[in-house]
């Protein structure tokens, strides 16, 4: 009931009562307890429940135990949001590497631009894109957007609760660009909401089979995609399945699973 409620206020009305609610929290944090400046206040973050550091940690050493990339190399994080795959890699890459993200919310890129001028390397851009759970703002659509990078560029692309917010020509498209800006052998690290044929769901219960939706009137609230149509539409593009592991949304078993949601990992023909 309160999910509902949630997805029922603006982007920007979500935006407000996540700040009030952790308003309290967040003053305590700020007077009494010593804080990582690269921590957002808990009011301000965008990227779920949880432990902000320890979360980002998680999927930072998750990475590196399952892609081959180095601390020269060149990372394209996509929905970067407010920084929390940023922290981790602020105290791995060299001065050779580059972090590069980018984002549709201007209050999670202004954050990570003023709390990371110490790292010249970062670099956060803001690209608004319409999306009914984050960005009502504009008319650009993630469909037919371009990313601003040059081909082969990146090792590695990670995507961390971003298709599992987009509808199916956004994420054909992204999985398109994503191929684009990778160098051959460079990997793509990404987390969805991923049902077989013929599963049902209780929590995803609008059936369009090749994706499902947990809400009609915000479709981006969480997005479930059939697996096989993700891992055919990544083939197309240049982009092989290496792996694949479930997240604990389905399942419960929170201590065998990396995360929430399920993860796979595409490798650059």
């Amino acid at each position: 009931m309160l999910r509902k409620l949630y997805f029922r206020l603006s982007p920007g009305g979500r935006r407000v009562a996540r700040r009030i609610y952790y308003l309290p929290k967040d003053i305590i944090c700020r007077l009494f307890l010593k804080t990582d400046n690269l921590v957002p206040p808990k009011g301000m973050t965008f990227v779920g429940s949880g432990n902000f550091a320890l979360i980002g940690d998680k999927f930072f050493k998750h990475i590196l135990d399952t892609t081959n990339i180095n601390s020269n190399e060149k990372i394209l994080d996509i929905g970067c949001g407010i920084g929390r795959i940023a922290r981790p890699f602020a105290g791995f890459l060299s001065s050779e590497g580059l972090y590069q993200g980018f984002d549709i919310i201007d209050y999670g890129i202004n954050w990570c631009k003023r709390n990371y001028k110490r790292y010249p390397n970062f670099v956060f851009d803001l690209f608004p894109l319409k999306n009914d759970l984050y960005n009502l703002s504009t008319g650009a659509k993630a469909e037919e957007f371009e990313f601003p990078y040059e081909q082969n560029k990146f090792g590695l692309a990670i995507l961390i609760s971003v298709f599992t917010h987009m509808q199916k020509e956004e994420v054909e498209n992204y999985l398109r660009q994503i191929s684009r800006v990778l160098k051959p052998g460079g990997y793509c690290y990404a987390s969805f909401f991923l049902l077989n044929s013929g599963d049902k769901s209780d929590f995803f219960c609008y059936d369009y089979g090749e994706y499902h939706l947990h809400d009609l009137k915000v479709k981006n609230a969480n997005v479930a995609y059939d697996t096989d149509f993700i891992t055919n539409t990544a083939k197309k593009s240049g982009l092989l399945l290496q792996n694949r592991f479930e997240g604990w949304w389905r399942t419960g078993y929170r201590q065998d699973s990396v995360d929430f949601q399920d993860i796979m990992i595409f490798k650059k023909e």
